[in-house]
C-alpha cells in the first residue's frame, strides 16, 4: 500500500472519528433555564443529594448506583430504612464517596475533583448544592464536570416529568424515562382530571392543616406552605390553612391559633425510621416512624404518640379520627404521584373512592423500582382505615 492511500484513510478515519465525537455531544436545557454540554455517555455522576437515587433507579434499574462515584450522605443519614434496603441489593453503595454531609456548606468541590466525574445532578433547591451556588458551579465546570439541575422539591408536580425526561436524556435512558412518566401522568391525572372538573366534586372543600415533621424537634407547629408537599395539598384540592399567613415556602404555626380555628383535617408529615431511637435505646421515638421495613401497626403507634407530645391531640379533626401521617420523603422523590392520591382520597373519600393509592405505591416499586415495597407510608388514626 502505498504512503498516499495510506494518508486518504487516515484522513477518512479521523474524520469518522470527529464526527462520531461531535455527535456524543448534546446541548441540553436543565431545570434552571441553564445550557449543559452533555458529553456521553455518561459514566461518573455525582449526586448532590443521594436521596436522587430513588430517580436514577428508574432508569439505570439493573444498578442504580453503577455510575454514582460520590454524593452527600442524606440518603443514609435522614432516610435510613430506604438506604437498609437499597444496601441489601446493592452492597457497594458503602463504597461510594461522600462529598458531604447533608448541606451544600459541607459539599467539597475538592473531594469532587478527585473522582473524575462526567457530571454533577443537584436539586433547584434542598439539602445539597443549588443554582445559587455560582461558584461552586463554575469551578466544577471548569474542571470538566457537567452540572444538571432537576426538581423534585420545589415545584415538583409540575417538573417531576420534566426532571426525568431530561435524565433520561443525558443518561441514555429516554425508553425508560417515557415508561415512568407516561405511568405518572396517567396516575396523576385521575386526581388534576376531577379536581379541574368543579361538577364532579361532591364534597366541600375542607381546611387543611400539614403538619411538618411532626416530633422531630421541640416545636409546633411547623408547616409548608408553597412547594414541596404542600403542592401535593394543593393538586388534591385542600385549602391550606397557611397559605393566607406565612408569605414563604415553609413556616411556623402557633398551636393555640389552630385550636381557634380548628381545620377539618390534620397531616402529619412522619420523619422515617426508628434507627436513631434504638442506638439510643429508647423504645420509640418522639417523632413518626414511616418509611421502608415500618409496620403499620408501629407506624400508628408513632403517630398517636406524637401527637399526643405536640398537644394537637385537642384538635376536632384529630377527635373524630380525620388525621392522617405520611412519609415526609415523598416531597423528593418521583413516587410523589401516590401521596397526591392519598390526599386526595383523605380530603374527598367519595369523589375518589376508587382510586387506590396503596395499589399505585405497589406498581411504581414493581415497576421501577430495584427493591420491593416493604414498609408502611401513611397510615390514619382510624382503624377502619387499614
Amino acid at each position: 500500500m502505498n504512503g498516499k492511500l495510506v494518508m486518504l484513510l487516515l484522513l477518512g478515519l479521523f474524520g469518522v472519528l470527529a464526527h462520531t465525537k461531535s455527535l456524543a455531544s448534546t446541548q441540553i436545557v436543565d431545570l434552571a433555564g441553564r445550557e449543559v454540554k452533555i458529553d456521553s455517555p455518561i459514566k461518573r455522576i455525582i449526586l448532590g443529594e443521594s436521596r436522587y437515587l430513588t430517580a436514577l433507579a428508574m432508569l439505570d434499574r439493573h444498578n442504580p448506583i453503577e455510575r454514582i462515584v460520590g454524593m452527600l450522605a442524606d440518603f443514609k443519614q435522614v432516610d435510613y430504612g430506604s438506604y437498609q434496603q437499597y444496601q441489601a441489593v446493592f452492597p457497594e453503595i458503602d463504597n461510594i464517596s461522600l462529598v458531604g454531609h447533608t448541606s451544600a456548606d459541607s459539599f467539597s468541590v475538592e473531594q469532587v475533583l478527585t473522582l473524575n466525574a462526567d457530571l454533577a445532578i443537584f436539586g433547584l433547591e434542598g439539602h445539597g448544592p443549588t443554582a445559587r451556588h455560582g461558584a461552586l458551579i463554575q469551578q466544577l465546570e471548569k474542571s470538566g464536570v457537567s452540572v444538571l439541575f432537576v426538581d423534585f422539591r420545589h415545584d415538583p408536580l409540575r417538573n417531576t416529568v420534566k426532571s426525568m425526561t431530561l435524565l433520561g436524556q443525558v443518561l441514555g435512558r429516554e425508553k425508560e424515562a417515557k415508561e415512568f412518566t407516561d405511568f405518572y401522568q396517567r396516575e396523576l391525572d385521575r386526581v388534576l382530571g376531577r379536581i379541574d372538573v368543579p361538577a364532579l366534586m361532591v364534597e366541600e372543600t375542607p381546611n387543611v392543616f400539614l403538619h411538618s415533621r411532626v416530633g422531630l424537634e421541640d416545636l409546633c407547629c411547623e408547616t409548608m406552605v408553597r412547594g414541596m408537599m404542600a403542592s401535593f395539598l394543593d393538586a388534591a384540592g385542600g385549602s391550606n390553612i397557611a397559605k393566607p399567613l406565612i408569605p414563604g415556602a415553609a413556616g411556623v404555626m402557633n398551636l393555640e391559633y389552630l385550636l381557634s380555628i380548628q381545620p377539618d383535617i390534620y397531616i402529619a408529615t412522619g420523619i422515617g425510621s426508628t434507627q436513631n431511637s434504638m442506638d439510643s435505646g429508647a423504645d420509640m421515638p418522639p417523632y413518626i416512624v414511616l418509611g421502608a421495613g415500618v409496620d403499620e401497626e408501629l407506624a400508628r403507634q408513632s403517630f398517636m404518640r406524637a401527637i399526643d407530645m405536640t398537644g394537637v391531640k385537642n384538635l376536632t379533626a384529630v377527635k373524630h379520627k380525620r388525621a392522617f401521617a405520611i412519609w415526609h420523603h415523598f416531597y423528593n422523590t418521583p413516587l410523589n404521584v401516590a401521596a397526591v392520591q392519598a390526599f386526595a382520597k383523605w380530603l374527598y373519600p367519595q369523589t375518589f373512592k376508587d382510586v387506590d393509592p396503596k395499589h399505585t405505591l405497589q406498581q411504581l416499586f414493581d415497576r421501577f423500582q430495584p427493591v420491593p415495597l416493604s414498609g408502611t407510608y401513611w397510615v390514619s388514626l382510624d382503624q377502619e382505615s387499614k
